[in-house]
Parts: C-alpha cells; structure tokens; sequence
C-alpha cells in the first residue's frame, strides 16, 4: 500500500505525523505560545539576541520555521544558516549570501559591507534576522563572531537581531569564561520541553485532525499513557511510533489507537532503543517484542480482521497474509484465561476444517504443525472462549464439529465461542451452524470465510453491517454509509451488542456478527 493510498484509507488528507518539521500545524502548549511570544516580542523590539534550546526531536527547527512564517509579513528579511560545521570566515561568508550580498575577501570586509546593508534596512524599518539552527556545533572562534555581530547597533537598538538554536551542549558552550561576554548580551532564553502526559491525547487529535480526519480518529487514554512513558513526550519519537501505528490502523481498517497497538510499534522501532521498550513492559506488564503489525491484529478495534469474517462479505478472494499462530499466542495477554476478543477470533480460526499435511499453512494463513495444534488446544486456548474438548470425537463438541467439517469447503474456517445467557434462540437454523452443551454454558460452532483479514472485503462488509444496523433503527439514516467502521457505528454496534448480552465494546467481533447475520428473531 503506498503512502498515499494508506492516508486516503484513514480519511487523511496527509500525514499527520511527518518526519520533518510541518509549521502548518504547529501544536502549542500554554508554556510555548508564551515562550513564542516572548522571543517574536524580543524580535521585533530589536532587543538583540535571544536563545532557544532543547533535546533533540523536541521541535526546535519546526519552532523556527512557524516563527519565519510569523515574521514573513513583518517587513522582516532573515538569514537561516543550518550548516554550522562552517566556521569564522566560512560562516560570516555564509551569513552574507543568505542576506543577499557578495563575497567578500577578508572578514574586515565582510563584516563592513554586512553593517552597511543593516543599516539601510533598519533605516527602512525593517526587522533583520539571523537565526543559526545546531549552534552547538559552533567553535569559540564563531561564537566571538557572533558577539561582534551582537554589537551592531544604533543607540538604542540592535541593528541585526540573532536567535541561536541548538542543544543543551550550546548552554555548556555558553558558560564558559571566555563567552561570558556573549552570555550576558542573552535577553530571553527559551528552554523546550517534551509534551507532558495530559498533552499528548490533545496532540494526537489535533494533528490528525489537521490532517482531515475530522474526529474518525482517536487515542485510548492508556495508549496516551504508554506512548507518554516510551517518549518521555518527545515529538520526534511520538512521530516515529504514531506514524507506525497509522499502518496498524489501515491494515485493519480501524479508528481507535489502542495501547496494544502503541506497545507493539514501540517494540519494533529500534531508535527508541530498550529503555523505551523497557518503560512500556514497566507499564503494561508484557515482556514481548513482537512485529508491531500483530499488534493492529490483536488490537481490540481491529475492525477490518473482524468485519471482513462477518457472512454478509461477499467471496472475493484474495490472498492473505500469513499470519503465526505461535506469534499470536505469544502476543496475547499474559492473564491466565484472559483473552482479548480479536485473540480469541485468531487462535479460533486457526483450527483447519480440512487439515492439511502437518506443517503446511493452510490457505487462510493459519499454521497447522504441531505447535498450532497445541495453540488451540484446552491447555493453551482461552477458557472464556474455547470450549474443553472432551476426550473423544464422539463429545457434543466433536459431533457438532464432525457436522461441520461435513459440509465444509476450502473457503471455510470454523469458529468456536461460548454464548452469553439467552440468546441462543436468537440464531436461526442453518447447516453452518451448531449449538453445544458443556455442562451448563451453551456453545455455538459455526463456519466463517477465510478472507477476514482482507481489507477490500472488510469495506464491503461495513457497508452491509451499517445497512443492517440502519435498518433495525440502532445507525442514524443520516450517516454515510461509506464501509467506515468509525465512532458512529462502532456506537451503533455497542447498543446492539447490549441488546443481545454481549459486552457492549462497540468493538468487531465474531459472535456479534453472527448474531447479526441472523436478525430474524427478537433480541432478549
């Protein structure tokens, strides 16, 4: 999937989390619109020079970028030096060119010719910037060039007005003896700090909100809290792990940044490093390092993997991922006997109807060694889930399989989950279906399609859920019905869950869409 193609399928118009700075949108918090403010103030009541520091990836060159936009209408001529690996000559030459004037042969000669064009300009009325971004990487030697450019002035003004940016090395550089006349011609220093915990949802829905979702988009709170945690609230690394959520989102069509999701992505960003993944198992208790796509699998809003198993999808095929069963038990929630609803669907539906050889994969991608034998088998399976085989194929369970398989095709993939109390009479007679008794829970099995991973499918499928749920008055007619699984129909879905007994998660899973498909009879 191209870039494009995967922001379109998200309803974005761009990315909402590039890796270079985007001033378009720039997000403040209540320190930084004053810390702006301050420093565009100094600026344009000539003051001189001011300082901006911070860590790395904490939007110092985005900051400058949306402060040249701020001032462009301002009458404002600057001179942006990014390269600062020049040194005394070499720099001054480049402070020139960007202002405009010739080289010069000597410093002397530069420095005489640049007090000239200041001077006119500032006899125009106009602002003259120079902004130099990774000061830190400039000798003493520079510095005291920069000092001598800090004296141009008239009586009461500062001819040149000078913003150094760099990292936290640049105060350090700054307090030695030798600069300390430098130091004190500083009129504001502004210090960046990563977004704090309660910033980081408001963040997120104003990027991609800027982006065009228009609210379809959202973060859980406990994703905003492990993503806090594994960036310390850098916005370099919050890019680097939401930009790889986006395509956990699109494989599955869905609209909720879950904190498995977030877990998962941070594990497998390397730059992050360790500690990251660290904070995160500190937080969340897990202790894998799965392939972050997993996690938009996995993710309790994986609204594509489920939707595309519902009956009323329609036959396309297509072939689809292949998707572990070892990688998915291994991912699953360390709890004993707890299991998230997308988990349960995945080991479930790793059961072959017509088992192949062992270790072949089956055309759903579903792993049938030995070890996919055991994921799904009573020891390993979710309890709340699958039903315990009884010891025999002559078991209700193993009849009502055995039925199955009967009337099974390579297409098929046969799903196994307990009912919740009384609404067993809400499923219809059919041969792709049976109904079980382990003790006092009722069990249902029935036959599913092997596409449930398919995003093409899943779109039709939404289609048909929204036109079903508009139909018994639980979606809102005047809702698109645009194969989106958004805010609007997962609401819709919640209340029809609720109707049935189900956990009302607003969340796809297998036995709501059963349930659905057979809306014939009256809910409980």
């Amino acid at each position: 999937m191209t870039a494009s193609a995967l922001y379109a399928t998200l309803g974005l118009s761009r990315n909402p989390f590039p890796p270079t700075p985007d001033a378009g949108s720039y997000f403040f918090t209540p320190r930084l619109e004053e810390d702006f403010a301050e420093i565009v103030h100094c600026i344009e009541a000539r003051k001189g020079f001011v300082l901006l520091t911070g860590e790395v990836g904490l939007g110092k060159s985005t900051l400058v970028r949306r402060l040249l936009d701020t001032l462009q209408d301002k009458n404002c001529h600057s001179a942006l030096i990014l390269n600062t690996f020049l040194q005394d000559s070499a720099l001054l030459s480049a402070i020139q060119a960007d202002f405009g004037l010739p080289p010069t042969d000597s410093v002397d000669q530069g420095l005489a010719h640049l007090t000239e064009f200041l001077i006119a300009k500032h006899q125009a009325g106009d602002i003259n910037l120079l902004v130099i971004d990774d000061a830190q990487n400039l000798s003493i030697e520079s510095l005291e060039l920069v000092r001598l450019l800090c004296n141009l002035e008239t009586g009461q003004e500062k001819l040149l007005q000078i913003l150094l940016v760099g990292q936290p090395e640049l105060e350090q550089t700054l307090a030695k003896p030798e600069l300390r006349q430098l130091k004190s011609r500083i009129i504001k220093h502004a210090r960046l700090s990563g977004l704090e915990r309660d910033e980081v949802a408001r963040y997120f829905d104003f990027r991609v909100n800027a982006a065009g979702a228009e609210g379809r988009l959202s973060l859980e709170p406990a994703a905003a809290d492990i993503l806090h945690r594994a960036t310390e609230g850098n916005l370099r690394r919050i890019h680097l792990v939401l930009d790889r959520c986006l395509y956990g989102l699109a494989s599955t069509r869905a609209s909720v940044v879950t904190a498995a999701l977030v877990q998962r992505a941070v594990a497998d960003l390397p730059a992050l490093g360790d500690e990251a993944v660290a904070q995160v198992a500190a937080l969340t208790g897990s202790r894998h390092r799965k392939a972050w796509i997993i996690a938009g699998l996995l993710a309790g809003t994986s609204a594509t993997v489920a939707v595309a198993g519902f009956g009323l999808v329609s036959q396309q095929q297509i072939s689809p991922p292949v998707v572990s069963v070892d990688a998915v038990v291994a991912a699953a929630p360390a709890s004993p006997g707890v299991a998230s609803a997308a988990v349960t669907a995945l080991v479930v539906a790793s059961a072959p109807v017509l088992a192949p050889a062992p270790g072949v994969v089956s055309s759903s991608g579903s792993a049938t060694s030995a070890s996919a034998s055991k994921a799904t088998s009573p020891a390993t399976a979710p309890t709340t889930a699958v039903a315990p085989t009884e010891g025999t194929s002559l078991s209700p369970r193993g009849v009502c399989e055995g039925q199955l398989r009967a009337v099974a095709t390579a297409d098929d993939t046969l799903h196994v989950q307990r009912l919740p109390d009384g609404v067993t009479d809400s499923l219809k007679s059919s041969a792709r279906l049976c109904r079980f008794a382990v003790g006092k829970e009722l069990w249902v099995a029935w036959l599913g399609r092997n596409d449930a991973q398919q995003i093409a499918a899943a779109q039709q499928a939404t289609r048909k859920v929204q036109g079903k749920l508009r139909s018994m008055g639980l979606l809102d007619t005047r809702e698109p019905n645009d194969g989106f699984f958004g805010s609007k129909t997962g609401e819709a879905f919640a209340r029809f869950q609720q109707q049935h007994g189900l956990a009302a998660t607003g969340k796809p899973d297998e036995l709501t869409f059963l349930l659905l498909e057979h809306q014939d009879a009256s809910p409980r």
